[in-house]
């Protein structure tokens, strides 16, 4: 178990899709996309919603049973999800972040507003739906920089 970042567990016509986004956001920006999460099972979701709601000793049981690894008190402040059901599970979804440049697999989560939305534009444009705010929406007051979806 654990998490699954194989872009061919994806629905199609998503794997197309995301591969064209990467390619460009590399070819356009010159920033490397990562893999963060595709598929994902119910088990592992259960474990997401849980953090930041349920105590640490409950929390990282339920990251066992999924497959991942403990968590930390701090890491258990903040709620990662809203979702009970994520789009991620049967593969509709996925999480990419920009590469920290010189760091090789190495997220960068907190790439400036722009550098997000360079990249939410590039995978509209390939047909991925940005979470964080794609065709000027807004999901929550919190935005989901790393999720797209299929183009709705």
């Amino acid at each position: 178990m654990g998490v699954n970042r194989n872009i061919d567990a994806l629905k199609p016509p998503m794997p197309e899709r995301v591969r064209r986004t990467i390619a460009r956001v590399k070819a356009e920006l010159d920033i490397v996309l990562l893999v963060i999460e595709t598929d994902r099972l119910q088990v592992i979701q259960n474990a997401y919603y849980a953090q930041g709601r349920d105590n640490l000793e409950e929390v990282n049981r339920l990251r066992g049973i999924a497959g991942l690894g403990p968590i930390t008190a701090e890491e258990n402040r903040r709620v990662i999800t809203n979702a009970k059901v994520s789009n991620h599970t049967g593969g509709g979804a996925i999480d990419m972040c920009p590469e920290i440049k010189g760091k090789p697999g190495s997220p960068w989560w907190n790439a400036p507003k722009e550098t997000w939305e360079a990249i939410g534009r590039i995978a509209e444009e390939c047909g991925l739906d940005w979470c964080a705010g794609g065709y000027g929406q807004v999901w929550a007051k919190n935005w989901d920089n790393p999720h797209f979806e299929l183009m709705k």
